[in-house]
């Protein structure tokens, strides 16, 4: 007799089971549908317009350059003069002189006749950057005389080069 009373309460307990089983899956169930909804709508945003004229670029300078001499490095330093973070791409760059008869191509730009016009600028080879505001970066390049041969270059004796940069 003693075991048909356990089999009784065994199978009390597990109706019991199973029912708070159900009530609990019923209410879980009963929770998800009420926290579910649907519903729609829409919304606008602006961005401004990107500003020109954001980057800085200053270079360092060379010793004199002369006919055979070996190229010297130069850094330039971009600068982020904008509100915002800007990323800049590339830094390109040309050269010109206060000489008459005397001009970038009396020069080489990271070894290469240097360009005398925006239309031709090089680049600089430069990585892309973000730059926070007042954020800087710096790219190296060589700068040289070019020794044309068979040339007189007396015209660019005492002559200023200057360098011409371009960031975007």
């Amino acid at each position: 007799m003693g075991t048909q009373k356990q089999k009784k309460s065994s199978k009390k307990k597990a109706a019991a089971i199973v029912t708070a089983g159900v009530l609990g899956l019923a209410t879980a169930g009963g929770a998800y549908a009420y926290w579910t909804s649907a519903g729609g709508g829409s919304g606008t945003a602006t961005t401004r317009d990107g500003a020109s004229n954001i980057f800085g670029v200053t270079g360092g300078s060379t010793q004199a350059m002369f006919p055979g001499d070996s190229a010297q490095t130069v850094t330039a330093t971009v600068t982020n003069n904008g509100t915002e973070t800007y990323t800049v791409s590339a830094v390109k760059a040309y050269l010109t002189t206060d000489k008459t008869g005397c001009d970038g191509t009396d020069y080489k730009l990271n070894g290469s006749v240097a360009p005398t016009t925006a239309a031709g600028a090089v680049s600089l080879g430069l990585t892309a950057k973000d730059l926070a505001p007042a954020g800087t970066t710096t790219v190296d390049f060589t700068l040289q005389f070019n020794n044309k041969a068979n040339a007189n270059q007396n015209a660019c004796q005492a002559a200023t080069v200057t360098v011409h940069y371009i960031a975007s």
